[in-house]
């Protein structure tokens, strides 16, 4: 079969590669759309995201990796009796599987789990000759990861799953309550999806910000309450124009110094910064910076039953997923793809979706 194969830091290729088949743990599936997400990006430059996230640390990857865990497609091929049924099926995948017997899966944190296998990158596989992922015509998943696809959500929406799986995880999170005011700091997908899912939690009013004008419009376009340029303008200056001193809520999917800082200067008592980014960023701040029962916490992966939320919001019409995708191209043209989300000279990018 055809892949995309990152053979090493930079170097992507399409290529021919040998066809998984089902067995007693996995089952096969057709791949028909697959996204390239963020960390895809970073795993071709040579960083390891899902490391940084839940190890702590950064880690080398492998040679060989079929990028790509954003993904869905038709079952294909099952070989235990009791997934049988699943054959020609319409699925979107969950990517990754704990080992379930360390102390984070036996006390209900199996997405922390150290030793989770991922589909798309190198961890918890050992030493392979091709590492699975979704970009690719077949990939193989584990019999337990599929979630059927209802007709009404397409193959390519399906793609915004797993971001909106992270956004939805990162909600549980924060606390929030019903009529909340939330801000979201970066709209890129995951950003966009918190601003559209936590009309799901009763928030009250959402405002958003970034510096590229694309991500503001669409952003508007997808129903977020105003949003803020910071090029031309101040969070501050944005909250007064809706009465608003400070909010509650605040989500970090930037993560630098001055995001961390703003974020603390309109965080309201009681309120919680959630980070969805992990750097080595060095950010100073005082224990009076945090008083009044603020919190800052962090937020890693995603559990199943934020997948599951994630299907129904789109299926529902409460998540757009369909106006994020911005880019489709081909497996054959996947550097492509990927030179659009790289490119610095570009700001009318979303989602980009690999269709092999």
């Amino acid at each position: 079969m055809k892949a995309a194969v990152l053979e090493k830091p930079n170097t992507l290729c399409y290529k021919e590669i040998p066809r998984p088949a089902a067995n007693d743990e996995f089952m096969v599936v057709e791949v028909k759309a697959c996204g390239i997400c963020g960390s895809d990006v970073r795993y071709y430059k040579g960083e390891n995201p899902w490391a940084l996230h839940t190890l702590g640390k950064n880690l080398p990857n492998p040679p060989n990796i079929v990028l790509g865990h954003e993904w869905a497609g038709v079952v294909r091929e099952a070989a235990n009796p009791k997934y049988m049924e699943w054959i020609g099926r319409r699925v979107a995948v969950l990517a990754f599987k704990s080992c379930g017997i360390c102390d984070d899966c036996r006390s209900g944190n199996y997405h922390l789990c150290r030793k989770t296998a991922h589909i798309g990158h190198g961890a918890g596989w050992g030493k392979m000759e091709y590492y699975p992922g979704g970009m690719a015509e077949f990939c193989q998943i584990w019999n337990t990861n599929v979630c059927e696809l209802p007709d009404k959500v397409s193959f390519e929406e399906a793609t915004i799953l797993d971001p909106l799986s992270v956004a939805i995880h990162a909600i549980s999170l924060s606390g929030i309550e019903g009529g909340d005011n939330v801000l979201v700091l970066g709209t890129g997908p995951v950003g966009l999806c918190i601003g559209q899912a936590v009309s799901a939690y009763g928030a009250d009013k959402v405002i958003c910000t970034d510096i590229i004008d694309y991500s503001l419009e669409l952003a508007v376009e997808l129903g977020i309450d105003d949003v803020v340029d910071a090029k031309k303008e101040t969070v501050t200056e944005v909250l007064k124009r809706h009465g608003l001193e400070k909010v509650r809520i605040i989500f970090d999917t930037v993560g630098t110094k001055e995001t961390q800082r703003m974020a603390l200067s309109v965080l309201k008592e009681s309120g919680t910064l959630v980070n969805l980014v992990m750097n080595h960023t060095k950010v100073h701040y005082q224990l009076l910076d945090i008083a009044g029962e603020r919190r800052i916490i962090s937020s890693a992966n995603n559990r199943t039953e934020d997948f599951i939320m994630g299907i129904k919001l789109i299926e529902n019409g409460i998540v757009n997923a369909k106006k994020m995708i911005t880019q489709t191209f081909t497996l054959k043209d996947v550097q492509k793809g990927f030179d659009v989300m790289l490119a610095k000279d570009t700001d009318r990018v979303m989602k980009v979706v690999i269709t092999p």
